[in-house]
């Protein structure tokens, strides 16, 4: 079996397993557990399929790594196709990654209820204020992020006012951890040119901003699905 073999066809049997897997997720009829449940619940209980979706996709992934280590020791050829494979599985962080970098903190500002409506949407921490930082943090070379222990990549998804990140619901604070030059990325979101928005209404309504560098990052792989719009055989 050519080398290019062993490695495309456990990775074809994988996608189209995932593919079922989630398909079946998502054409699951949701009007019993809107009628028969809270909806606290219903969002709990589907919160809790998808963690066990993506524990099966993490563990898929798993078995197929030993695979390609196994074809990787066949022979040269193959030991530098497995190379490459892991440099693109890096860059595209489906691997777990750690070194210096810097902890961004956003939370919600702490408003009186009694506020006007307005300044209490104003110090809410937003999804456009979480890729806002993502922005400006790889504008000054990080070379991973993650939020609340979701990793950050291409296929990553930052959606809603109850803000989901990978299709994980989370709630402040919003811990986004920046792997790179610490010096350079602290010092350029510290820049009074970036996240103005968020330093302007951290001021007047109270909403939590905080920039801290860190000597150890901890950035965990992508578990989530990615999405393939076209593959070329060669």
């Amino acid at each position: 079996m050519k080398p290019f073999a062993i490695f495309f066809v456990p990775t074809l049997v994988l996608g189209v397993f995932v593919g079922i897997q989630w398909q079946t997720q998502s054409t699951r009829s949701p009007i019993s557990s809107r009628y028969s449940a809270d909806l606290a619940d219903a969002a709990n209980a589907m919160q809790r399929d998808q963690d066990a979706l993506r524990a099966q996709v993490a563990s898929l992934r798993a078995q197929l790594d030993k695979v390609q280590e196994q074809a990787a020791t066949l022979d040269d050829r193959s030991a530098a196709f497995q190379k490459q494979v892991d440099e693109l599985k890096a860059a595209a962080g489906l691997t777990a990654a750690n070194g210096a970098g810097v902890v961004v903190t956003l939370d919600d500002g702490r408003l009186p209820a009694s506020a006007p409506r307005r300044s209490i949407e104003l110090a809410i921490v937003h999804s456009q204020d979480i890729t806002d930082v993502f922005n400006a943090a790889w504008k000054a070379g990080a070379t991973g992020i993650a939020v609340n222990g979701e990793r950050i990549t291409a296929a990553t998804a930052c959606v809603g006012a109850t803000i989901q990140i990978n299709g994980r619901l989370m709630s402040p604070p919003f811990v986004v951890s920046v792997l790179g030059p610490s010096d350079e990325i602290a010092r350029a979101l510290g820049d009074q040119n970036e996240l103005r928005d968020l330093k302007r209404r951290s001021e007047l309504y109270g909403l939590r901003l905080a920039i801290d560098r860190s000597a150890e990052i901890r950035l965990p792989a992508y578990t989530g699905t990615i999405p393939v719009r076209q593959a070329i055989v060669r």
